[in-house]
């Protein structure tokens, strides 16, 4: 019985991130736990609703930060949907400290490296490059890389409404939704995708580069 109050407890004291200094504190907090067990230093790649909130591009809170990869040998991001033992203690022990939950800094982002970053991401992402603790690097994708991601994000038919409202914050650029959708095209695709594109597009009041998706040819290879 008293375990499970404990439980009880541990989940009603978990809290948002609300704030650019909320998420700072975590990753600080973070780096202070990889010290503390030998966590090899780390520097990686974030994107979605944290990033977005550091940059000053977003209001809205958020339980996690959501790590695109490892950045290795500053070329390079390596996919990393799982992180070895010791840092997934660190994140779970610093999660408790600041009432988040324990897997709040997470690779499931991860995944969208199977298209590959738009052209140039890794570079740009180093004006927003901070030094958290003696363990821990962070690079914040920039904003016009955030675009592209979050508009391949809203097109999920499940989970596409929540990044489509934070694209509605951000009122992205005619430059941005240009550089989004030279991302997409460069892979294959079908109709239906891109017909769903150019909706999307469409409703950001672009008509014409709505219109230009849909006259795309279908990329085979």
């Amino acid at each position: 019985m008293h375990q499970v109050e404990l439980l009880n407890l541990s989940a009603s004291s978990q809290y948002p991130m609300r704030r650019k200094e909320e998420i700072e504190r975590a990753l600080s907090t973070l780096s202070r736990r990889m010290a503390l067990s030998g966590t090899q230093d780390l520097e990686v790649l974030c994107c979605g609703a944290s990033a977005l909130c550091v940059l000053g591009l977003l209001s809205r809170s958020t339980m996690d930060v959501d790590v695109l990869g490892i950045i290795s040998g500053d070329k390079e991001v390596e996919p990393c949907e799982h992180f070895s033992p010791e840092m997934e203690a660190a994140i779970a022990e610093s999660g408790r400290e600041v009432g988040l939950p324990d897997d709040w800094f997470n690779g499931s982002a991860s995944t969208l490296l199977q298209h590959a970053l738009p052209i140039g991401a890794l570079e740009r992402s180093k004006k927003h490059r901070k030094e958290f603790g003696p363990c821990l690097v962070v690079r914040f994708l920039d904003r016009m890389d955030q675009v592209a991601l979050k508009l391949f994000a809203a097109m999920d038919p499940k989970d596409g409404q929540r990044h489509l409202r934070d694209l509605e914050e951000i009122s992205p650029t005619r430059a941005e939704i240009i550089h989004a959708i030279t991302w997409m095209m460069g892979w294959k695709s079908n109709q239906a995708f891109r017909d769903r594109l150019a909706y999307l597009v469409e409703g950001f009041d672009f008509p014409d580069l709505a219109e230009s998706i849909r006259t795309i040819p279908e990329r085979l290879v």
